[in-house]
């Protein structure tokens, strides 16, 4: 059971502290990001237990909870620790809940990972990483992206100087068009915060930023398309410090058999390539090709991610790796904001 506090609740002490090898986790939101990833990944891993299901559309919750055995249901974080306890959060409801349920989470205790985008304001990232650092507690975002083996091989490609200096790097987030109209909450801008821009760009930025391990942005152009009430499309062109320039593509309404996300790096001695990984480097004797083999297809190494995220997740909350600093997404949400700033007023935007 829970210390009970003042007001009659139940909360987890505050600072650091041992948490049990067998992990308990509280899912907040069973929308299509916990059913179709986190839920089938976390029902497969060692040393964790789903304590609960959190969503205030109870029957739905109900159903997946059954789907994927989890025993609790709650439509509050606050009423399912009546009944259960949790070590960490997973937080994936609809991006403007983010803020509420990371608060939520850290005042029961617990330590938190939240989907992408994490918030639609810099100033919220800044509260919320505050927030954890405060309660000595890990807040990890769901970049899921930094956790592919290719991205990390062209990562690793970049800091080792094979690609020399890298002069442009480029990331794009292409879906295809769907069939029947999109719509939910992705599609409300008082929820999501923006359209294909905030949803695929967050994370296109994010990766192509952390690729150069988070360079200043000196000042960027972007440019939207879209009907209704959020952008279906952006293309945004960014200066960073040291000369280098950059490029995000994103889009909701590809015309393709397939979904398109790309990574091409651009240097004085080398370039990558993801999608398939291609790493060249330019030697004495020309060009060599140092990419390392891949024995998976491009569908597995997209839920290795986040197997690979929980465990470094899991790794953090055990103690067994020291509090992981996020200060990087608060200036991931400041361009973010120049971008949409940018496209709003039709001009460059310096940051």
């Amino acid at each position: 059971m829970l210390p009970t506090g003042s007001d009659g609740s139940r909360r987890r002490e505050k600072g650091a502290r041992a948490v049990p090898r067998t992990v308990n986790v509280a899912v907040v939101g069973a929308g299509g990001a916990a059913q179709v990833v986190h839920l089938p990944i976390l029902k497969r891993l060692q040393d964790l237990n789903v304590a609960g299901l959190v969503d205030s559309d109870l029957s739905k919750a109900r159903t997946i909870a059954q789907r994927f055995q989890v025993e609790a249901v709650a439509p509050t974080l606050d009423d399912l620790a009546e009944t259960a306890d949790f070590d960490a959060v997973l937080i994936c409801s609809p991006t403007s809940e983010h803020e509420s349920g990371v608060l939520s989470a850290l005042s029961h205790g617990a330590h938190v990972m939240c989907e992408r985008p994490f918030v639609t304001r810099s100033a919220a990232a800044r509260r919320l990483i505050d927030a954890a650092s405060e309660a000595g507690r890990e807040l990890m975002i769901a970049n899921n992206l930094r956790y592919r083996f290719d991205l990390r091989a062209i990562k690793h490609f970049v800091a080792n100087g094979e690609a020399g200096a890298v002069q442009h790097i480029r990331s794009n987030w292409l879906n295809r068009r769907s069939r029947r109209p999109r719509r939910g909450w992705r599609r409300d801008p008082s929820r999501a915060g923006g359209g294909a821009l905030m949803d695929l760009g967050a994370q296109a930025l994010d990766v192509l930023l952390w690729i150069l391990d988070y360079p200043v942005v000196e000042r960027l152009c972007a440019r939207s398309r879209g009907e209704g009430e959020v952008e279906t499309s952006a293309v945004v062109h960014l200066a960073l410090a040291g000369g280098t320039s950059a490029s995000v593509e994103v889009t909701w309404e590809l015309i393709d058999e397939k979904d398109r996300h790309t990574v091409v790096v651009l240097g004085t001695r080398g370039s990558a390539f993801s999608y398939p990984l291609q790493l060249l480097t330019e030697t004495e004797s020309g060009v060599m090709d140092v990419t390392p083999p891949i024995d998976r297809p491009p569908s597995e190494l997209y839920t290795d991610s986040y197997r690979q995220e929980w465990g470094d997740f899991l790794r953090h909350v055990r103690g067994e790796k020291a509090l992981a600093s996020q200060e990087d997404q608060v200036r991931l949400l400041e361009v973010l904001e120049a971008c949409y700033l940018s496209a709003r007023e039709g001009r460059e935007v310096a940051l």
